[in-house]
């Protein structure tokens, strides 16, 4: 009897893991769990409890959006990676996750996170070239995989909402009502009626359009261009609203049939749903995290919030919104406590002088480099120095 498409996945992420030496999950969106455990589903960060889940999921969605794979970190600062396994046209239900890693880039640093035992550690370069190979693995189950059923629970709901419609209603104005109702749901973050409101709207839909399949996508583009206003209005970021609007777009043209067409949209709507109310802190602390590692590879170099913000895929508007309401500082007062700290490490080297010191973590001058420790740490780098001795 053929394997299932998640038992393949299953079989080819015990290959990965005994070759990455670290854990290799499956996660299963439909489901709403994992198959094979990641490195703890729920572990101490700083008191408070991650929701492997949610962050997860998010790597997930992000790997789909950014070519197949994406390299993330979990609260605790570990590294993971997400690659979508899905047949094309449809949406992505299984997604395996790959980790936990440690990032050790700098060899006079123990790494950028407390590291477990077992974790293995892994430069950039390893950690990339790894997420190629099992996007390739991906790649290979996701094409190697029977015809997916895309009958599904939603399909019957639409199959409903279509007997239900009245037959006369062919030719008769457009629900715009409903319409209303199905932006306030999905700005309100309410997934089930959503889903319900829109099953509904593609049922009549069906009847008055006569089942003419371009002016079914035409109005499924117009739904999409809702979606995009609702998740914004429910706190979303804008940008990734409007991309996920274009992207879906491109793809209303692969969907043959009213079924596939209503699975599909309704993957969208979760999707939209999902930036507003899912993992909007998860998403800001990876980025954080993003940001961190991107200042400490380019620490003594000049650094400006255009390129840093580049690094991370936001714009730098954005990225300034973030730090100040995550951390409660500029891009240029994040930057200096970074300095300060790697700066700390130099200076329990005698043999360095505080000029020298200066300039392996940014600072042009040390004079600038002293009020900067100074305000940050309390104290001068000299009197640092002193008391590490």
């Amino acid at each position: 009897m053929p394997e299932s498409l998640p038992e393949r996945c299953l079989h080819y992420c015990g290959h990965i893991a005994r070759i990455a030496g670290t854990n290799c999950a499956l996660l299963d969106l439909k489901t709403g769990g994992f198959g094979g455990e990641p490195f703890s589903r729920s572990c101490d960060v700083s008191g408070e409890r991650c929701d492997a889940y949610t962050t997860h999921l998010y790597g997930a969605y992000e790997a789909e959006r950014w070519g197949g794979k994406y390299i993330y970190y979990c609260p605790r600062g570990l590294i993971f990676i997400a690659t979508p396994v899905h047949m094309p046209g449809y949406p992505m239900e299984l997604c395996l996750i790959t980790g936990p890693i440690v990032m050790e880039n700098y060899p006079d640093e123990p790494g950028g996170a407390d590291c477990p035992p077992g974790v293995p550690r892994m430069t950039t370069a390893r950690t990339r070239a790894l997420s190629e190979v099992i996007r390739a693995v991906a790649g290979y189950l996701s094409g190697g995989e029977a015809e997916a059923d895309v009958d599904s629970g939603d399909s019957a709901e639409l199959l409903q909402a279509m007997y239900d419609a009245p037959h006369s209603c062919a030719g008769s104005a457009y629900p715009i009502d409903s319409e209303r109702r199905l932006r306030r749901m999905v700005s309100e973050g309410d997934k089930e009626g959503s889903q319900r409101l829109l099953n509904e709207l593609l049922g009549d839909l069906y009847f008055t359009s006569g089942t003419d399949p371009e002016v079914i996508r035409g109005r499924v583009g117009e739904l999409l261009v809702l979606l995009s206003r609702a998740a914004i209005d429910g706190g979303a970021d804008a940008d990734e609203a409007l991309w996920l609007c274009d992207s879906f777009t491109r793809e209303i043209g692969g969907q043959q049939d009213i079924l596939s067409l209503s699975r599909w949209l309704g993957a969208a709507l979760h999707r939209f749903v999902s930036c507003v109310f899912d993992f909007p802190d998860v998403k800001h602390r990876d980025i954080v995290f993003k940001l961190e590692d991107y200042v400490r590879r380019h620490m003594a170099e000049k650094l400006t919030v255009e390129d840093a913000a580049g690094a991370v895929f936001l714009s730098k508007s954005h990225l300034c919104r973030i730090l100040r309401q995550e951390l409660g500082c500029t891009f240029t007062e994040f930057v200096s406590r970074l300095r300060v700290d790697r700066s700390k490490l130099f200076l329990t080297d005698p043999g360095m002088s505080l000029a020298e010191v200066a300039g392996r973590v940014g600072f042009e001058d040390q004079s600038y480099f002293t009020k900067v420790f100074r305000k940050v740490a309390g104290i001068t780098p000299g009197q640092y120095r002193k008391s590490r001795a």
